[in-house]
């Protein structure tokens, strides 16, 4: 009689927890391999510690950036459609790929710390006036803009 009052128990435990499971799954709206975009609004400055820095927005799905100290000063790229993903709170990985100059970057952006990790395959194609390089820089936000 105990035995089949433990079981009794265990099952509806189960049940309870099948069915909150279940309730979990239908509220979650995230759809695999579907582009959201997370940074729309978003416009910020980050400067990487050997003084380059990037002016960056986000709007519409798409990714806009110019240099705005370093040697490439006055120099980026726009109308990029970009990808992102929310990883923790106020942390964002956002990745995108410039086929026009063969380079794909990935960003994970903190703005609770207010840094940017980039890793970055430049020139992938790797054409003797473009070589093959890849990134993998910390830079620190500031500027932060929300729409």
């Amino acid at each position: 009689m105990k035995s089949k009052f433990i079981a009794f128990i265990c099952l509806g435990l189960l049940s309870l927890g099948h069915l909150f499971a279940q309730d979990q799954a239908e509220n979650n709206k995230f759809q695999f391999g579907e582009a959201e975009h997370f940074l729309d609004g978003y416009s910020f400055n980050f400067q990487y510690q050997d003084g380059k820095a990037i002016h960056m927005e986000f709007d519409k799905g798409k990714a806009n950036y110019e240099w705005i100290l370093g040697p490439r000063k006055g120099r980026g790229n726009s109308d990029i459609p970009y990808r992102s993903r929310k990883i923790g709170k106020k942390l964002f990985l956002i990745n995108w790929h410039e086929t026009d100059k063969k380079d794909y970057l990935t960003l994970v952006v903190d703005f609770e710390k207010m840094i940017v990790h980039s890793s970055i395959i430049v020139g992938y194609e790797n054409k003797p006036e473009r070589t093959l390089k890849t990134v993998f820089q910390t830079g620190v936000i500031d500027h932060l803009k929300i729409k």
